[in-house]
């Protein structure tokens, strides 16, 4: 049997160098040490952390707007069945009945989905659903930030989401606000007195959506939204982001949605 050890001559000697040997040195010049992975693990996880949360965030969003699309669309749908089953395309009195109440509303609108579970007062069934949310961005009562209630009347579609009507006992009517700040709270004068101006409204209802029941964030602009009917009967997202009217034509627009995560109850300090 011949040696696997190796003989070198040097000047008439002779060394001897075993084969296992001289791999392994060559093998451990080439492995990373255990400082060169730690080092390595250490940079993979502070990129993770930096980078995570965005890509976590755009996953949601993404989730939000596939999600008010779905409602959307069927909203509409059941506008578009009202219309083919009344033969009248240019005018939805017969359904946003103004002699009607809310609640009278939403039973008749429910008419028009597939297998909807209606709502209509508070039960063992219904009740569960009832939840509060955020506005689309803060606004202040009292010096905090406070919540909107989403609860009956309402019926459940068949994708989960909640769906509620508030009707106006008419389309065209004259009210009095107050006048507000971009954060929500209201202007004053010097006397201390708010600030109110005069405005001629042109609803003749409200549609409020919960596109995933009471399941969170329950934000209006990210589950949560608000289509106005007008008197001319065209049906759009509401006009400003407090029901996530904003959000929503950004939505229908592909651009995502939008509004600002927020804590309710945080108080007011400028």
């Amino acid at each position: 049997m011949k040696s696997i050890d190796m003989i070198e001559s040097r000047g008439g000697g002779a060394t001897r160098k075993s084969a296992p040997q001289r791999d392994l040195a060559q093998s451990d010049s080439r492995a990373f040490t255990l400082a060169e992975v730690l080092i390595t693990l250490s940079i993979i996880g502070i990129v993770a952390a930096m980078t995570l949360p965005s890509l976590i965030g755009r996953w949601k969003d993404k989730e939000y707007e596939v999600r008010a699309k779905r409602s959307y669309s069927l909203i509409m749908q059941a506008i578009e069945r009202y219309k083919a089953e009344s033969g009248v395309y240019d005018d939805l009195s017969g359904l946003f009945d103004t002699t009607k109440t809310s609640k009278q509303v939403t039973e008749e609108f429910s008419k028009y989905f597939n297998s909807p579970t209606l709502c209509l007062k508070d039960s063992k069934g219904c009740s569960k659903h009832n939840h509060k949310f955020l506005y689309g961005s803060p606004i202040y009562k009292d010096g905090v930030t406070h919540n909107q209630y989403f609860g009956t009347p309402f019926f459940i579609a068949n994708d989960g989401s909640l769906i509620r009507v508030e009707q106006y006992s008419a389309c065209v009517r004259t009210l009095t606000a107050n006048e507000t700040n971009p954060d929500g709270t209201v202007k004053k004068d010097d006397d201390g007195n708010p600030i109110t101006y005069t405005y001629t409204d042109k609803r003749c209802a409200n549609i409020f959506f919960s596109t995933n029941g009471s399941a969170g964030p329950n934000q209006a602009g990210a589950d949560i939204f608000a289509l106005y009917v007008m008197n001319d009967w065209s049906v759009i997202p509401a006009s400003n982001n407090t029901y996530g009217g904003k959000s929503l034509s950004s939505i229908l627009s592909g651009n995502g949605p939008v509004y600002t995560p927020y804590k309710a109850g945080v108080p007011y300090d400028k």
